[in-house]
């Protein structure tokens, strides 16, 4: 229970962290470092603590997950910053994820989708399209860029990558148990970072290639005594602190209990999105996201 309380926190400090990096860096380029400092972290706490706990079939779910998680999902989620603010990106985010997830397995696993199902399915989009209304932006104290439906759907995919991660790092756990490879969090952490660093790096390159050069020549350096700070931050929180905690959770607790106490960072974060981004949502929007968060805890407990 702790390690899914901690990754509750640490996911909330990842949020406004990762934002003001994708907003000082740009979302790709921020994306990339952030991912490429902890895949250095992780790798050196791999190699002294547990250097022989990957093994190749359980590696290769691992590195699938993290692909479609760290890859896709936070290529998008970074993307999403930039256009929405930390604060409707996450309620998107997490509160989308348990969908995507639930319709993986039904297609992939076979799990039955019963009414209690939809219901809860039902509160989480009405909740997000509250939350959403009336789709202008967030009134944040640094102006936003980019568009804002944009962002919604870089959201929404973020979700997606999420969601469909979780499922496929749960198959890799199960793969490594079997292989009697069970590692820490750590270790499952670092073998999903690589491939979302690869995939990040790829879609830099992309971009650097063949995308505006308007876009790549406001990328700043990281080094940058403003932007530093932040970055550690965003890369601590998230890929090196909170998603170790999180496979600490999902290896000691139901992956249900896990999933609805994780499903409450958009609430825990919204008193940090106020403080560091000056987002102070209506009431509206408060109701709906705890309409959307309620979706998700019921929808992750049954």
């Amino acid at each position: 229970m702790i390690a899914a309380i901690l990754t509750t926190l640490f996911f909330a400090c990842s949020a406004v962290t990762g934002q003001r990096v994708a907003m000082k860096l740009g979302g790709a380029w921020g994306n990339l470092m952030r991912l490429l400092l902890a895949a250095l972290a992780l790798g050196g706490l791999v190699l002294a603590l547990t250097p022989d706990s990957m093994r190749w079939p359980s590696f290769l779910w691992f590195f699938v997950s993290g692909l479609i998680g760290f890859g896709i999902g936070d290529v998008a989620l970074f993307a999403a910053y930039e256009r929405l603010g930390s604060r409707l990106t996450i309620l998107l985010n997490l509160c989308l994820a348990p969908l995507f997830a639930m319709a993986l397995e039904w297609l992939w696993l076979g799990n039955a989708v019963g009414l209690r199902v939809v219901a809860c399915a039902g509160l989480i989009l009405a909740g997000v399209a509250l939350a959403l209304r009336p789709g202008r932006r967030p009134a944040t104290a640094t102006p936003l860029r980019g568009r804002f439906w944009t962002g919604v759907v870089a959201a929404v995919v973020a979700g997606f990558g999420q969601g469909t991660g979780a499922v496929i790092s749960r198959k890799a756990e199960a793969v490594a148990h079997a292989l009697g490879a069970d590692g820490s969090g750590i270790t499952a952490a670092f073998q999903r970072v690589v491939a979302g660093l690869l995939f990040a790096a790829v879609s830099v390159l992309f971009i650097r290639l063949f995308g505006s050069r308007k876009t790549w020549e406001t990328w700043r350096t990281p080094l940058d005594r403003k932007v530093a700070p932040w970055l550690f931050g965003a890369a601590l929180f998230g890929p090196v602190v909170g998603v170790s905690c999180f496979q600490w959770a999902l290896q000691s607790l139901e992956s249900g209990i896990v999933l609805a106490i994780v499903a409450l960072t958009p609430i825990a974060m919204m008193p940090l999105a106020a403080i560091t981004e000056g987002d102070r949502p209506d009431r509206l929007a408060i109701a709906g996201a705890l309409v959307a968060v309620a979706g998700g805890v019921l929808l992750a407990l049954g």
